[in-house]
């Protein structure tokens, strides 16, 4: 009997400290894990950059750019220019969470062969660029207002684009709802609204769980932190207002961003223009890897035909 009065003391005080250890957890360190994104620059993401940190060394004809946000944060850029002698247009390339402009120079690159102006963007809390908080598209698409004014300024008459991938995706999908200036998008691996990606992200930390009440509170506690309405992003929504020409690119595969979100995506967007490309075997990182030639075929069929 006391050798059992003592397992249920120690049973009592390990579920104690498990439940205080999860209320911790809960509290102040889930509100973070998404607003608070990792900040790597090129050094940090160097596998990524065989060549090095420096546009030139990729074929880039480029110059820093500092562009000031509405809620004057410097946003950190590089422009990069035609590789022939006319520019076609400017596309805006955004990168995903925890990564910085500097990835996408392959990106970059086949644009300027194409013709194509781009501007590479370190998102706020991202790479060099200023800002403590991530707030998936809440304050961001505003941000590309300020970016769009910069560009059709330096290049008066050129139409603008915009291209991003994962959290770059969502992005941009709220980018062109917002400003009709981004006259076409390119949008990889993304999701339809906030809170249902990071149900899907809860189910990763808890092995399999997903609580809507756990990741609600969790997603209010982060909106109070940053001063955003994390339930308002649904690039869905923005995807329903787009009238301007889309290709929505996403793997049947991706464990992380299942395709199905990106489908709602393309299913909501009413623009005649819209395009659908499924890469077979494709992950979330991986598209490139699994499916390059045809990822490429699918941009350059889609850029010809504007």
């Amino acid at each position: 009997m006391l050798k059992n009065r003592k397992r249920l003391r120690i049973f009592l005080i390990i579920l104690t400290l498990l439940v205080l250890v999860f209320g911790y957890v809960v509290e102040n360190v889930l509100p973070y894990a998404g607003i608070k994104p990792m900040r790597r620059g090129p050094e940090e993401m160097s596998w990524l950059l065989p060549k090095g940190p420096k546009p030139d060394a990729y074929g880039l004809n480029a110059e820093a750019l500092d562009i000031l946000s509405p809620d004057q944060l410097h946003l950190k850029a590089w422009l990069v220019g035609s590789n022939i002698d006319t520019t076609k247009g400017i596309v805006v390339v955004l990168h995903g969470i925890s990564a910085c402009k500097e990835i996408n120079y392959e990106r970059a690159r086949m644009l300027a062969d194409m013709g194509y102006g781009s501007l590479l963007l370190d998102l706020r809390a991202h790479g060099s660029s200023q800002g403590d908080y991530c707030t998936f598209g809440f304050h961001e698409k505003n941000d590309l207002k300020a970016v769009a004014d910069t560009l059709s300024a330096r290049f008066p008459g050129k139409p603008l684009g915009i291209w991003g991938a994962s959290l770059g995706g969502a992005i941009s999908l709220q980018s062109m709802a917002a400003d009709n200036r981004y006259r076409f998008g390119i949008i990889e691996s993304t999701f339809h609204a906030f809170d249902q990606v990071a149900l899907e992200y809860q189910a990763d930390w808890f092995f399999g769980l997903r609580s809507v009440w756990l990741t609600n509170h969790v997603l209010r506690k982060s909106g109070a932190i940053a001063q955003f309405d994390p339930f308002s992003v649904r690039p869905m929504d923005a995807a329903a207002l787009i009238q301007n020409p889309v290709l929505f690119i996403h793997g049947d595969k991706d464990a992380r961003i299942p395709m199905w979100f990106g489908q709602k995506n393309f299913d909501a967007c009413p623009a005649p223009g819209k395009r659908w490309y499924k890469v077979p075997g494709g992950g979330h990182n991986d598209l490139w890897r699994k499916d390059g030639k045809g990822m490429r075929d699918q941009i350059t069929a889609f850029l010809d035909a504007l």
